[in-house]
């Protein structure tokens, strides 16, 4: 999905999953392939049969951003204050939670989480630049930064 050839990815995503139909990281991919292709209505199917095989916080975060653009927004708040809730017990990934509150439109948290996960030197963080997920960001000059900050961290 990062090369952006989502039908393609879509048809091959789909001929794993029919070798497991239990396949979570399977169906994360899929909604991943959907939701960047634009088939949102696709995207919440496949990452609610995810999360239904695996549920984790970054599912649920990927879920948020599909439930938003299909109108569910207040379905969508209810996932990130589960996300919330669940951050207070048990670890949940910065990321996850910056892609939660980008999805509702609160940019200033979700920046706020994404430099904590650049400090944590998140095994997400390479790949900030190219990953779709991160598109409703990109025209925030903070991205820019961002994305700058994960260059230089390589360098040193």
């Amino acid at each position: 999905t990062n090369a952006r050839r989502y039908d393609e990815a879509i048809a091959q995503i789909n001929k794993v999953i029919a070798l497991d139909e239990n396949f979570s990281v399977g169906h994360w991919y899929l909604g991943r392939a959907y939701h960047a292709n634009g088939q949102y209505a696709e995207a919440v199917a496949a990452y609610r049969k995810a999360l239904s095989l695996n549920e984790t916080s970054f599912i649920k975060a990927m879920l948020i951003i599909s439930l938003v653009k299909v109108g569910e927004r207040g379905e969508a708040a209810k996932l990130l204050g589960e996300l919330q809730e669940e951050s207070v017990r048990r670890y949940v990934s910065n990321s996850a939670l910056a892609i939660a509150y980008a999805a509702l439109g609160e940019k200033d948290k979700a920046f706020a989480y994404m430099e904590k996960e650049i400090a944590e030197r998140s095994s997400r963080v390479p790949t900030l630049k190219v990953n779709s997920t991160w598109d409703g960001l990109r025209d925030d000059r903070r991205f820019d930064d961002l994305v700058r900050k994960v260059e230089q961290a390589k360098m040193d």
